[in-house]
């Protein structure tokens, strides 16, 4: 009887894993359809945020005309526009001036790095006495376009009372070459 329960036990674990393998299977299928759903296309509308201000763009295919007045602004482009955009002008990117708000378009461009470090670079809770090394090194490697936007982020900080570490500050103000002490209440 013994040996007749161990295979029945037996038979019920290869069921369970044949089961588990068919459902495994069918997980993939559906997350593989999702990628194929996900798939950009020409057509697709992508929104495109101002990191400098004053920037301009004009489609040579279709002569329309971008232009982003201000920091933040943003404009809707198709992805043919923005492939054209990446292969006539990749400096757009590369020197942050415009950020594409869509991460498959940043990942087809192979841009995540270059703006991991604009996201750190903006995020508030970084600018630490832990962190200053790392920033300030962050900081001499960035393109002098996005330096106005850091310049402004910071000040704003000190100003909002966000940054009252003096030691940053200090350290900040060589960098960046500007005043900053001014602005600590």
């Amino acid at each position: 009887m013994a040996r007749t329960a161990k295979t029945a036990v037996e038979g019920v674990a290869e069921n369970a894993t044949a089961e588990m393998a068919e459902k495994m299977n069918e997980e993939i299928k559906k997350s593989t359809t999702k990628i194929v759903k996900e798939e950009l296309r020409d057509s697709d509308e992508i929104e495109v945020v101002s990191l400098v201000p004053n920037v301009s763009y004009k489609d040579s295919k279709t002569l329309d005309m971008y232009e982003w007045d201000n920091v933040g602004h943003i404009e809707y482009m198709t992805f043919e526009t923005l492939k054209n955009m990446w292969r006539n002008n990749k400096g757009y990117f590369k020197n942050m001036w415009l950020k594409p708000n869509d991460d498959r378009v940043i990942n087809k461009f192979g841009l995540s790095k270059t703006f991991e470090k604009y996201e750190y670079l903006m995020e508030a809770s970084n600018y630490t006495h832990k962190n200053i090394k790392d920033i300030c090194e962050a900081i001499v490697e960035t393109p002098n376009g996005l330096k106005l936007a850091i310049c402004d982020k910071v000040k704003n900080l000190v100003v909002d009372g966000d940054l009252t570490d003096v030691h940053v500050i200090k350290e900040l103000e060589k960098r960046l070459k500007i005043e900053l002490i001014d602005f600590l209440d």
